[in-house]
């Protein structure tokens, strides 16, 4: 690696360790104060009033650059995670989780940093980045179980906002002008989120209420799954496109986990399956132009979790997820055995 990217894998780390201290917390502490059935409805409003930020981030790429964007956006993003244990209505949680989201502002300026290097470099810095997932769940689990919910948070947030400033050193780049988009269209990285969505909330206040597991172990099932998922991104990319449906195909197996809870750590797969669908399945480089495909992700998510809303049942949900994922994988194959019948 050189040093710039050195510098990302990094950031991304720290970030990565924040994340993970508090996010497998995050539907829990939610749950117990706006209820388990109300998830899906606060996520798709969190989604959607979330969907500029991918925009505004490129827009503040030709105002600031990519360096001082990234850092604003996460230093706003660790204020916001901050927040979210000391509010305890839905609109106050709602409000801090928007400011918490603001990394989407940071997320096309990293990743035109990573994909202007060698193919699979995105997916292999973003593998290498969970790593934190295989201590940092299991600690904030133990800080949570010892010193209360609001521990996890707090670490979480502190660094969430000093990971922006490790790409100080990073050359800047400010490009002055209009702001430009011009991208293949492809509907893969928008799909894929869909299933991801429809889980995501519920996974593991349902691990919570259906096996009545306590803190430590929630941190430790999250730090299982996450492995699963840094050891399947970085290893997958070598396959090149199958890589994606092979690893949404084992993702359906998700709603398996109500039979016997092991099946829970597929969910762990979404590592892999977010970066691969960007680094194969979408062209763009630019900051403007992957700022339009996290905004289709966001769309994505906004459907997903549309979708829970309406299905209410989290269960539903769950199972919606898996059926989903196995009719997106066949249709993965059936794009890739076209393209190479019409090269």
């Amino acid at each position: 690696m050189d040093r710039n990217s050195i510098l990302i894998t990094t950031s991304w780390l720290v970030w990565g360790a924040g994340f993970y201290a508090y996010y497998p917390f995050y539907s829990i502490l939610l749950a117990k104060y706006i209820g388990e059935n109300n998830l899906g409805q606060f996520f798709t409003f969190l989604e959607l009033i979330s969907l500029p930020f991918p925009i505004l981030g490129a827009i503040l790429f030709r105002k600031i650059g990519e360096k001082n964007t990234i850092i604003l956006g996460m230093l706003l993003s660790g204020i916001g995670i901050f927040i979210i244990p000391y509010v305890k209505n839905y609109f106050d949680l709602l409000i801090a989780s928007i400011i918490s989201s603001s990394f989407y502002m940071s997320l096309p300026n990293y990743y035109s940093l990573m994909k202007n290097k060698e193919s699979g470099t995105l997916t292999r810095i973003w593998a290498i980045s969970v790593f934190p997932a295989v201590i940092f769940p299991i600690l904030g689990g133990s800080l949570a179980q010892v010193l209360g919910l609001k521990t996890p948070f707090i670490i979480g947030g502190i660094l969430t906002s000093i990971s922006g400033f490790i790409i100080l050193p990073i050359d800047d780049k400010v490009e002055r002008g209009t702001f430009k988009i011009s991208i293949k269209k492809d509907p893969i990285p928008f799909l894929s989120i869909i299933p991801i969505a429809l889980a995501t909330p519920f996974i593991m206040p349902e691990l919570v209420r259906v096996y009545h597991i306590n803190y430590f172990f929630i941190g430790l099932i999250d730090s299982s799954l996450e492995t699963l998922g840094m050891i399947s991104g970085f290893f997958l990319p070598r396959i090149n496109k199958l890589a994606l449906p092979i690893s949404i195909f084992i993702y359906s197996l998700i709603s398996l986990f109500y039979f016997y809870w092991p099946f829970s750590l597929v969910f762990g797969m979404r590592e892999a399956i977010i970066p691969l669908s960007l680094d194969y399945w979408s062209s763009p480089k630019s900051p403007e132009g992957i700022s339009l495909i996290n905004t289709l992700q966001l769309f994505g998510w906004v459907i997903g979790y549309g979708i829970s809303w309406v299905l209410k049942v989290p269960k539903n949900s769950i199972i919606f997820s898996s059926i989903f994922s196995l009719i997106l994988g066949l249709y993965l194959i059936f794009v890739i055995l076209l393209e190479k019948k019409n090269p």
